[in-house]
């Protein structure tokens, strides 16, 4: 029985629900899509979840409304490439309501996490995400923080969400070795996850999600390959160790969210390559 689910959306226009706990094995982390074409406004009201809206592609003007109240007020950001350039993202909690409009079109991925009570709303310019470059070789990437791990930037922001972004050099490796949050002990966390990916260089493709055993120290043995060569996808990673890389030539844009019962960030490795830690890191 497969683990892992790829999901796969439209560039319609509007608000579409693309990962749930009905269509995954995914109780705490859910994914959506938002497309407006130019011209376009939408009201859209978030009910028993909080959300966290990446811009993709395109421009937009929002406001927010929280608690009665002009909460954020005629915010804008755009973006054309997500290779180069930092994001923008919103974060809304339960109960706020946001008015959004684009004058040449837009594309952006969302993020959700059921709670009842969540945080004031906030916009995150691409000044304010935090931007490393760790690695070496072919596991030298980029990571972009958007909503961080507890301790890690702007983590007060979300309740639930842990959001952001990373990009691979050429044929690069993205989490690797592969690591998982799967058991609550004093190596890691329960976390549900969600990458979606976007490739770039010949043909743009392909780039390659690996999902494999949760168990392997104890002889437990299974694998799972998702080759990804359109970028309109969505994979859900609800247990097991996961890592991705682009093909030669290649470079893999994965934007990445989690969240569980519990905020808390603890992963552990594959520790059959602890010999590259220092190329990692």
């Amino acid at each position: 029985m497969a683990r892992t689910s790829l999901h796969k959306f439209d560039m319609e226009n509007g608000y579409k629900r693309v990962i749930t706990s009905d269509n995954s094995d995914l109780k705490h982390l859910g994914f959506s899509h938002l497309v407006l074409k130019p011209g376009q406004k939408i009201e859209y009201e978030v009910t028993g979840e909080e959300i966290a809206i990446v811009l993709q592609k395109g421009d937009f003007k929002a406001s927010v409304e929280w608690k009665g109240e002009r909460f954020l007020n005629d915010i804008t950001g755009s973006r054309e490439d997500v290779f180069e350039e930092l994001p923008t993202s919103i974060y809304l909690p339960p109960k706020s309501k946001i008015t959004i409009e684009s004058e040449s079109g837009m594309e952006a991925r969302i993020f959700t996490a059921p709670c009842e009570e969540g945080n004031e709303p906030y916009f995150c310019a691409p000044e304010d995400v935090e931007e490393g470059n760790p690695g070496a070789y072919i596991y030298k990437r980029k990571y972009r923080f958007i909503f961080g791990p507890p301790t890690k930037h702007n983590s007060d922001v979300t309740k639930k969400l842990i959001v952001g972004e990373s990009v691979s050099v050429p044929g690069g490796w993205i989490g690797f070795p592969g690591h998982r949050h799967d058991y609550k002990n004093s190596e890691e966390q329960p976390l549900e996850e969600i990458f979606s990916i976007r490739v770039k260089g010949p043909n743009d493709g392909p780039g390659t999600v690996i999902q494999y055993s949760s168990d392997v120290e104890n002889g437990e043995r299974w694998n799972e390959f998702f080759v990804i060569e359109e970028d309109n996808n969505a994979i859900s990673l609800p247990v097991g160790f996961h890592t991705s890389f682009a093909a030669p030539g290649c470079t893999e844009y994965l934007l990445w969210g989690l969240a569980g019962e519990e905020k808390v960030y603890k992963v552990k490795f594959d520790e059959r390559y602890t010999s590259l830690e220092n190329a990692l890191y």
